[in-house]
């Protein structure tokens, strides 16, 4: 990967890592959440500063270009950050259910307390 690349790599991880940052600390991100994006913000750090392990990784893959195999790797990440907040998203989804059911219940009950 030629010097350019990763020194764009290295900022882009880096401005990533400290609007991760200052999200968790205006309180926009939950901390919970903030611990998945910093871990895949440091490992995007790790594999931009060190040529040897994405040489490595983009021979593990079978790809010419190291730069292909940080992108791939980011895909990869992202990928599954995605699956983790889908999770999330039915998760809540769930709890919204059984929260308007309850609701309707005790409308129910407080409209037959009514009578």
């Amino acid at each position: 990967m030629s010097s350019l690349s990763q020194i764009v790599s290295l900022v882009g991880s880096v401005a990533f890592l400290l609007m991760i940052i200052y999200t968790v600390y205006a309180g926009k991100l939950r901390e919970a959440y903030a611990i998945i994006w910093l871990f895949s913000s440091l490992m995007m750090i790790v594999i931009s500063v060190s040529e040897t392990l994405l040489n490595f990784l983009s021979r593990m893959l079978g790809i010419q270009t190291p730069a292909f195999a940080l992108l791939i790797c980011m895909l990869m990440g992202i990928l599954l950050l995605l699956f983790q907040i889908t999770i999330v998203i039915s998760e809540h989804n769930q709890k919204i259910n059984r929260l308007l059911q309850e609701v309707a219940l005790l409308r129910a009950d407080h409209r037959e307390g009514d009578r």
